[in-house]
């Protein structure tokens, strides 16, 4: 009688373990992009990528995973607009305009300015996003199994 009471009890632990799974795997998805951020956020502060720290503080990721079969995604973005060209490079160009103190004051139409770039050349980018990917999914294994373990002993009370 009583390995039936044990079988029941495991039955019940299994049946929570699967309604809290999908839950449990968006948050595990969630967590990734924000990971992800924080990698993108310490590769700009480590690097000096801009001086203003306005590319750094825009990287964000989505608050809520998108599940497509088996498979969760999480969005990291940066909306700050020059993130692509820092991203991916850009090619030299002219700016037009004068310096006031320690900052460049744009001016249409005069002669006078700064050249972004070697002349005639390109200027390579940071591949941030890409680079805070790489490291994120390097070290995912370990940050995963941490939290799978830590779940499976919640839910189901056993090492």
């Amino acid at each position: 009688m009583s390995d039936i009471k044990n079988f029941e009890r495991f039955a019940a632990k299994f049946e929570a373990l699967a309604k809290s799974a999908p839950a449990f795997l968006e948050q595990l998805a969630v967590g990734e992009g924000v990971h992800a951020v924080s990698e993108a956020k310490r590769i700009c502060k480590r690097e000096n990528i801009v001086n203003t720290g306005n590319y750094r503080r825009e990287w964000k990721s989505d608050k809520k995973a998108t599940k497509s079969g088996n498979v969760y995604y999480v969005r990291v973005s940066n909306n700050c607009n020059y993130a692509t060209h820092l991203e991916y490079g850009f090619r030299s160009h002219f700016v037009p305009g004068h310096w006031e103190g320690n900052s460049f004051k744009y001016e249409r139409g005069v002669k006078e300015g700064m050249y972004v770039g070697p002349p005639g050349g390109v200027v390579l980018g940071h591949y941030t996003l890409r680079r805070a990917s790489k490291e994120t999914m390097q070290t995912q294994r370990i940050r995963l199994t941490r939290k799978l373990d830590k779940f499976f002993i919640d839910v189901m009370g056993a090492k």
